[in-house]
């Protein structure tokens, strides 16, 4: 399923039609970027590549790490508004201010902006804690490599984004999906059945040897992805930024 994803999002965003469709919506091809080619290209070179060496494995599985964190700071930028240049310019420029309504929005705005801001710098944390777990694998396994750290960093950005999104998406009903199956189900199944010191088979089927707890985690993960992927067309397509 990652490659073929993979393949067709790369496509998409390689062909003329397809760049002009993302060009059209703000923040869009940001978002297609850091969602459906870098992280599932990263999870390709990870599941698919059968690495004889344990050091380029751990490497896959450092960029297959970075790709899932980046993945919630970058759609917390394509949301911002301004989208990147908004975001990297923030600490250059003095926080925007107004009165009534329009001082609420400017305010909504740059705590937007300041929530993916944060994420950027969380994801960089993460890079670099992985890295240094890679320089010294040979006394700790990367996957276990200040493991609870890493999880604490995705989970703030989790959050950063689930705050980003419940700000953004006007439409209730496409909001509270994204939050439950992005913010609760996704990281609840992993812990509970994907992760490798999980044993529950959860709600999910599976078959044994062929379809596994990590293909559902997947499969849910895509879902979200298109879930969140509607929301940002459907808001920004109608003008709402």
């Amino acid at each position: 399923m990652h490659i073929g994803i993979a393949l067709l999002a790369t496509s998409a965003f390689a062909s003329a039609a397809g760049r002009a469709a993302l060009r059209a919506i703000p923040g869009a091809r940001l978002f297609w970027l850091v969602t459906f080619v870098f992280p599932y290209w990263a999870s390709t070179c990870l599941h698919f590549i059968p690495w004889k060496r344990r050091a380029a494995h751990d490497l896959a599985l450092v960029f297959d790490f970075i790709g899932i964190s980046l993945g919630f700071s970058g759609q917390a930028v394509a949301w911002a508004p301004g989208g990147e240049a908004a975001v990297f310019d923030l600490f250059l420029r003095r926080g925007a201010r107004g009165s009534g309504a329009r001082g609420v929005l400017a305010q909504l705005s740059s705590l937007v902006q300041l929530s993916a801001a944060a994420s950027l710098v969380a994801t960089a944390a993460l890079a670099a804690f992985l890295f240094r777990g890679y320089a010294n694998r040979a006394r700790e396994p990367v996957m276990l490599y200040l493991r609870n750290v890493r999880f604490g960093i995705v989970g703030v950005n989790m959050l950063l984004l689930g705050f980003v999104e419940s700000v953004s998406i006007a439409d209730w009903r496409v909001n509270l999906a994204s939050q439950l199956l992005g913010k609760a189900f996704v990281p609840w199944y992993f812990l509970r059945c994907v992760a490798v010191d999980s044993s529950a088979k959860g709600p999910l089927p599976i078959w044994p040897g062929v379809w596994s707890a990590h293909e559902n985690w997947h499969v849910a993960v895509f879902v979200l992805h298109c879930v969140q992927l509607y929301a940002l067309v459907t808001a920004r397509g109608q003008g709402v930024e």
